[in-house]
């Protein structure tokens, strides 16, 4: 709409000229900003800046894994040992890497002009449902995201600013909550209620249209494709060329890259960086022992204190990096090591 791109020029050039000369008195002056029918009106002498922030976001592009079925669980693990067969009946669409600091701050722009999230005494917390739970730990020396003058923005956390590297600090909440905004951006519905303990799709994740996290079966599944592998990548030990972790001797970066940095640690099918660099968030809530029955389509626990994370991190040994190494948190928590990818089911 030329027109009132034109006439939003117009008055913030009115609004400098005002402020800058004194010519125009600014107790005379306000500012009308006209959207969707209503009009907001501002002070035009309390008015110390505009900034225009696009606030489109795109998450990360998807890969198809086909449905099948696996051995989960293994001795190799530091929990949940017991192998059992595990039938997944439908494909899924995965995160091809991990969302970057960039895409994540994109989202929060999208969600934060929609009124998703609102910032309360410097946290970033959802309004999706009534909720109010805390998404990233912005207070966080590592937390690569900052609200700053109204806005939020990349920050420098000692690493330099890494729009490219994988979004850290970010609770189970933040990572669900990206993946509604992805459903609400494309015009789907959202997987998961904000209220009680968040279920998607009522418990039933893989029935769920919008995107989600990844259930602890189909992460593994995903990582082992397609014939049982020990890593994302094969048979071969882990080494720095191949994914960033913290073997024996020292850690390979001792912090994280850019996600896709390591071509030759991709899995069969061409995702970056499951093995290393960050820890994944997944959908379920957490046990240790899996059990030995077999199972189609598992959920997880329907409860429980703590969500299930995968794939290990800049900060893990080698053992943590096997596809079949589970980890668990508070969903209310957060690290420097520990971020998400992004999923939806196969149709």
């Amino acid at each position: 709409m030329p027109g009132r791109s034109r006439t939003v020029i117009a008055l913030v050039v009115l609004v400098g000229f005002a402020g800058a000369t004194g010519l125009l008195a600014q107790d005379s002056w306000r500012l009308q900003v006209h959207h969707d029918g209503a009009v907001d009106e501002y002070d035009v002498a309390a008015i110390d800046s505009i900034t225009f922030v696009p606030v489109e976001f795109t998450p990360p592009p998807l890969v198809a894994v086909p449905a099948g079925s696996f051995a989960m669980g293994g001795y190799d693990g530091y929990c949940g040992f017991n192998t059992h067969q595990v039938t997944l009946t439908r494909g899924i669409l995965v995160g091809q890497h991990e969302v970057t600091n960039q895409e994540f701050l994109d989202g929060l722009r999208w969600a934060f002009a929609r009124g998703h999230v609102a910032v309360v005494d410097g946290q970033v917390r959802d309004t999706l449902d009534g909720s109010d739970e805390v998404l990233l730990d912005l207070d966080d020396a590592d937390c690569e995201i900052a609200f700053a003058d109204g806005g939020f923005v990349l920050r420098d956390a000692g690493w330099g600013v890494n729009p490219q590297h994988p979004v850290v600090e970010v609770r189970w909440f933040g990572a669900v909550c990206f993946c509604d905004w992805s459903s609400l951006r494309d015009g789907l519905p959202r997987a998961y209620l904000h209220v009680g303990d968040w279920p998607c799709n009522g418990g039933d994740p893989y029935g769920a249209a919008g995107f989600r996290l990844l259930t602890d079966a189909e992460w593994e599944y995903v990582a082992r494709y397609p014939d049982g592998r020990p890593y994302p990548w094969g048979g071969q030990d882990p080494a720095c060329a191949l994914a960033n972790f913290a073997p024996a001797d020292g850690p390979c970066v001792g912090w994280t890259t850019i996600a896709g940095a390591y071509p030759a640690g991709q899995s069969f099918l061409g995702l970056a960086d499951l093995a290393g660099n960050v820890f994944e968030w997944c959908n379920d809530w957490h046990e240790c022992d899996l059990g030995w029955a077999a199972q189609v389509d598992p959920r997880g626990p329907a409860d429980g204190s703590r969500r299930v994370l995968r794939g290990g991190g800049w900060v893990c040994q080698a053992l943590n990096v096997r596809s079949t190494s589970r980890d668990c948190f508070a969903p209310a928590g957060a690290a420097n090591h520990a971020g998400f990818r992004i999923a939806r089911t196969g149709r």
